[in-house]
């Protein structure tokens, strides 16, 4: 088993994308790129270009995949204006229709659209399932045993109820209608020669009844080896989630680190003090081969003596896998130095870290 960093937020713009190869199937799981937040310490045109590159170096990669994975419908993980990338693919996705929120649930349709119309096909919808949707939290037994603060905790379950509401009356995309090449991913298991793929069932992204909805995680075995992708558990911010990535012993594992940068009205300080307590009890329990770290994590400069354990305990960015520092800390050093403007002159003439499109793949 063979995985590729393909992009990731240490790298300059918004990603989380992996290639996973084995002698079965090359895998991309998450081919989206979105440029940096204002608060990112870079020019804007500096962000743009670091952008084209992740766009660059995502293309490259979808030419070597047979199958593609989208956990969730957040444009740092999917690509909707790209829909060459999917073509001639086997798709892997979220289940657009339920464990979604509005936003993702309107994305999804019509991203789905967008596919059919590409393969010639007919873009139809079906009135509602009849499902049940117990109360997620209830499930999470180890978070309810940490401190957390239970009057939110019921304000944002009305959210959830809401969002019930929207699945059980909404018109459903036909995934029978989508043809053979598209799958509604959630909780399924697939095997490809001697090659399996899981995908958890649909888990908050973030704490609690979080805003931004769902994501799967994903893992794929072969030859005795496991990589476990988490995407976006921001921490994990739940102890649950935490136990499961353990539970699972990787090999390699990537994983959404804190979203440090979001302390305040996004962000609870008790929060994000959970989650980073979580991500260091993953890191080291779960001792991977290889321990990706990076995505939220790496959109603030103060990022690494926030979560110093979790390095401590062997986790790396993304950027230190392919032999760098993460670009939040090059702009640091750039200005200190006064080479920013000569760095700016680099990406102008398109050399500047031309290298990170260079193949630079972990055996596990």
């Amino acid at each position: 088993m063979r995985v590729l960093p393909v992009w990731f937020d240490s790298l300059g713009a918004k990603s989380m994308c992996v290639l996973v190869r084995t002698p079965d199937l090359s895998l991309l799981i998450d081919p989206g790129a979105a440029v940096m937040q204002p608060s990112y310490p870079a020019p804007d045109e500096l962000k743009v270009y670091y952008l084209e590159l992740a766009r660059e170096a995502i293309v490259n990669a979808a030419a070597e995949a047979s199958h593609v994975v989208i956990t969730h419908y957040h444009y740092d993980h999917f690509s909707p204006e790209r829909l060459e990338l999917f073509a001639g693919k086997t798709l892997w996705i979220k289940d657009p229709n339920q464990w979604i929120n509005r936003s993702q649930w309107n994305r999804g349709r019509a991203f789905l659209a967008g596919l059919a119309r590409q393969a010639g096909l007919r873009f139809c919808e079906r009135p509602p399932g009849r499902e049940e949707y117990p109360d997620p939290v209830e499930r999470l037994t180890l978070a309810a045993r940490g401190p957390r603060r239970q009057d939110l905790i019921d304000k944002w379950r009305k959210r959830f109820l809401r969002l019930v509401s929207l699945w059980r009356t909404g018109n459903w995309v036909d995934e029978e209608r989508l043809g053979a090449r598209i799958t509604f991913a959630d909780g399924r298991r697939f095997r490809i020669g001697n090659t399996i793929v899981r995908f958890s069932t649909p888990m908050f992204h973030g704490v609690e009844y979080a805003s931004t909805g769902w994501v799967l995680g994903v893992i794929v075995e072969h030859g005795g080896k496991k990589f476990l992708y988490s995407s976006d558990l921001q921490g994990p911010a739940l102890e649950d989630y935490a136990a499961w990535i353990i539970s699972e012993g990787p090999d390699v594992l990537v994983l959404d680190g804190p979203a440090t940068y979001l302390l305040g009205p996004f962000q609870s300080k008790a929060n994000l003090a959970r989650a980073i307590r979580n991500c260091v009890k993953t890191v080291h329990d779960t001792n991977a081969g290889l321990t990706i770290l990076d995505h939220h994590l790496t959109r603030e400069a103060n990022f690494r003596n926030k979560t110093q354990q979790a390095f401590s305990a062997g986790a790396m960015t993304a950027a230190a896998v392919l032999g760098r520092g993460p670009l939040v800390e090059r702009l640091i050093h750039w200005r200190d130095e006064g080479k920013l403007e000569k760095v700016l002159e680099a990406a102008r003439k398109k050399t500047l870290d031309r290298d990170l499109l260079e193949r630079h793949e972990y055996q596990a």
